[in-house]
């Protein structure tokens, strides 16, 4: 389980990762494209949150697990 918690970090952090490339990119950004991004940033931590809850406790669908 632990390489399997690592994969689902790393992951995790690589999306985060390219999130806040196009957070901080220099270019002019479509009105309310930033607040998407920022708002993508919550919905991935809710995932990986969902995900390492489903790992942790052992549940097959992550759908099932409490948020």
């Amino acid at each position: 389980m632990h390489g399997e918690i690592l994969n689902l970090l790393d992951g995790h952090l690589s999306e985060l990762q390219a999130l806040r490339r196009e957070l901080s990119g220099r270019r002019a950004a479509a009105p309310g494209e930033r607040r998407k991004v920022a708002a993508a940033t919550a919905s991935a931590a809710e995932r990986y949150a969902r995900a390492l809850s489903c790992m942790l406790t052992d549940v097959d669908d992550p759908r099932t697990a409490a948020p």
